[in-house]
């Protein structure tokens, strides 16, 4: 199983902005990025959370993601709230940008893994005249899962030390760079818990087992995620 479709049940879902998103937005607005009747293609969009408030803003929305299950949530969210002009394509992001044709006006990514290489970060600013990225700056810190990490001799793996803001540095690409602090406090039941711990290790291609994790979670758990989230932007 696709590990993104096995992480979807419990995945954050479109609901009301979060602080992130509420200073994501106020820092667009100041670089006068006008949604307004604008195309917009969303990569690696998982289950809409940005997806979904960006289509209340502009003429249309293409959700690309590798994950079936999260599209599918994506779509349930989007008949819930009769938000009507959204489309999914369910592909990874090499798949993508092979196949299409299309030009959009602003491509956004947030917190996606899907840009890996010089191909891809060629191809998502070549998808549109303005881009828009989201990505993990600095750090990521758990009380939950550092300590899990720390025993099984991995860490977080949401940074790449060749990423598409190096790149940019590289290329001499000018671009606007904004970093928030976010603090969140996530709650888990205890075998939501577990499966997210055996979830962040799988990807970091670890094996375990539940008997393993559960020494480390006894009961619900109360998260506190501190992190640096930096956005990008850039216009032709």
């Amino acid at each position: 199983m696709n590990l993104w479709d096995k992480k979807a049940k419990n995945y954050a879902r479109y609901g009301k902005l979060n602080d992130i998103q509420k200073q994501t937005f106020e820092k667009l607005n100041e670089l006068n990025i006008d949604f307004t009747n604008k195309n917009i293609v969303d990569i690696g969009c998982g289950t809409g959370v940005w997806t979904l408030h960006l289509a209340q803003k502009v003429k249309s929305v293409l959700g690309v993601d590798n994950s079936k299950a999260m599209l599918e949530i994506l779509q349930e969210d989007a008949l819930k709230n009769n938000i009507n002009n959204v489309k999914t394509l369910h592909l990874d992001f090499e798949s993508f940008y092979q196949e299409n044709q299309e030009k959009f006006d602003i491509a956004f990514l947030s917190m996606s893994p899907a840009l890996q290489n010089e191909n891809d970060f060629e191809a998502f600013l070549n998808l549109a005249s303005q881009r828009i990225y989201l990505g993990w700056a600095d750090y990521r810190k758990s009380d939950f899962l550092d300590p899990i990490f720390k025993h099984f001799n991995t860490e977080f793996k949401g940074f790449y030390k060749k990423d598409l803001e190096s790149f940019l540095l590289e290329k001499n690409i000018n671009f606007y760079k904004f970093v928030f602090d976010e603090t969140r406090i996530v709650e888990r039941k205890r075998e939501e818990a577990i499966e997210n711990a055996l979830w962040h290790l799988s990807m970091n291609n670890i094996e375990t087992n539940r008997e393993e994790i559960t020494k480390f979670i006894k009961s619900d758990i109360k998260e506190t995620i501190v992190s640096k989230i930096k956005l990008l932007v850039l216009q032709s």
